[in-house]
């Protein structure tokens, strides 16, 4: 079983490595097989399949890099679940959820919690994020607000 501290490290490379850096080989290293990551919107259930959401989310969105603060606290774990706060931000230039690309600047904020498996992989991770909030800065709806 990893320890508090690697898994800790595990989160901080999951957002600077595979979401920042786009690199897929840490996948293997950090992911489970059978890996779920889960969004209000959408549940990916491999490792291939999450490869190819980063893919995606890489071609729509440049530059796409994951703020986490580690010596503030933004990341906590113990040996089988972790969390991890981050700010995201971004320039939104391909088509996403059938928005085509805006060329705005983005940012938006999340929370993303993880499960690990008793061999130190990342089992499960569920994403709680500002998408209406992205959603907003692409153009892909309007807010309205009643007085």
């Amino acid at each position: 079983m990893a320890t508090a501290q690697e898994n800790e490290k595990k989160i901080l490379s999951f957002f600077r490595d595979i979401w920042s850096e786009a690199n897929l080989d840490v996948v293997d290293q950090l992911l489970d097989p059978d890996f779920n990551f889960i969004l209000s919107f959408a549940h990916i259930k491999d490792r291939e399949s999450f490869k190819k959401l980063v893919q995606f989310n890489h071609q729509a969105f440049e530059k796409l890099t994951y703020h986490v603060d580690d010596e503030e606290g933004d990341v906590v774990a113990d040996e089988t679940k972790g969390a991890g706060f981050w700010r995201m931000t971004s320039k939104h230039v391909g088509m996403w959820r059938n928005i085509p690309g805006s060329n705005k600047e983005v940012e938006i904020t999340g929370l993303s919690y993880f499960k690990f498996s008793p061999e130190g992989l990342i089992t499960e991770v569920r994403v709680h994020n500002d998408v209406m909030g992205l959603m907003q800065q692409i153009g892909g709806i309007e807010l309205v607000y009643a007085s």
